[in-house]
């Protein structure tokens, strides 16, 4: 490997070790790296790819370390993907698909080396080669190869979908290392961190086609925690698939942290949520202006909360 091509899998370590934690601003900076040489798109895959082996590994136990009575808090642990035996390992698999002449499958999402990102609060509106529409929210980042216009990956963020239907090339969004495959649809995908959820309005997808092969109809919606893997199914209305486009937005359950981070996807509100408010389960529908100083107050009465002003940004908090 080159001096310059390791240099490449360094940021492309670095970048994919933060990714869970980056700011806005970071987003940006990681998709016009990505966006400055195919090789950078290349080698982000690749340690994507051979991420998976982390899990997979075994490491020799520890003792437990003890914990104060009082230090309740929960810990983030994160993961470096280069680093122990685990890190051998996927070194050493990345060496050999950067290595020339050397034969390996590469990912599903390998080449897509196009990336289309937009900032929260804003949104566009794009139309694939095959006529496929794609509605973007806020906050997202997608990628794909010019090539082969019937697969996207998607980073972070939401879209809502209209596909063309072609059997013998069916249409498949890559979230991650999960595999949503079109039958012929109108569908809705949110990716936040690992969590995923998909909403069909028409015809149908099938989730993970070579795994657990889930088929989701219009009006049925899936999520999956992205924490434990574990796959939820539940009925939505249909009409409301892809609502965030004229404003609304549907809830089922969903925590008043994942209402907040709807928000900021779509309008770009800098909305904090207090810590003892932000796992309470909200269900309903919001009807949006798109004026935080409207918006922010209404879905504080909605879920019995109180809001304030703390500079630019707003705060929700229990009563």
């Amino acid at each position: 490997m080159s001096a310059a091509m390791a240099a490449i899998v360094d940021q492309a370590t670095l970048w994919h070790v933060r990714q869970a934690d980056m700011s806005a601003d970071e987003w940006e900076q990681f998709v016009v790296w990505l966006e400055a040489d195919a090789e950078h798109a290349r080698a982000y895959d690749a340690i994507a790819l051979q991420d998976s082996l982390i899990a997979e590994a075994r490491f020799p136990d520890t003792p437990a370390t003890p914990v104060a009575a009082n230090d309740d808090e929960r810990v983030l642990r994160r993961r470096w993907p280069l680093a122990g035996t685990a890190g051998a390992a996927i070194a050493a698999a990345l060496a050999l698909w950067l290595a020339p002449g050397v034969l390996f499958k590469p990912s599903p999402q390998a080449g897509m080396s196009e990336v289309i990102a937009t900032r929260d609060g804003e949104r566009r509106d794009i139309r694939m080669a095959d006529g496929t529409q794609i509605a973007m929210n806020g906050g997202t980042v997608l990628r794909f190869d010019p090539a082969d216009p019937r697969t996207i990956a998607m980073d972070r963020g939401e879209v809502a979908l209209h596909v063309v239907h072609d059997s013998a090339h069916p249409f498949t969004l890559h979230a991650g290392d999960q595999v949503i495959r079109d039958m012929g649809t109108t569908f809705d995908v949110t990716r936040e961190g690992g969590d995923l959820a998909v909403a069909v309005g028409e015809g149908s997808v099938m989730f993970e086609p070579d795994g657990a092969a889930v088929t989701l109809r219009a009006g049925e919606a899936l999520t999956r925690d992205g924490a434990t893997g574990r796959i939820a199914r539940s009925t939505i209305a249909a009409d409301s698939v892809g609502g965030w486009r004229q404003g609304v937005l549907s809830f089922d359950a969903a925590s008043v942290a994942e209402v907040a981070a709807s928000l900021r996807r779509l309008h770009g509100f800098r909305l904090r949520v207090a810590s003892g408010l932000s796992t309470r389960p909200f269900t309903g529908i919001i009807h949006l202006t798109g004026e935080a100083d409207r918006d922010i107050p209404h879905l504080a009465d909605l879920i019995g909360a109180t809001w304030r002003r703390d500079g630019a940004d707003w705060v929700l908090a229990e009563r």
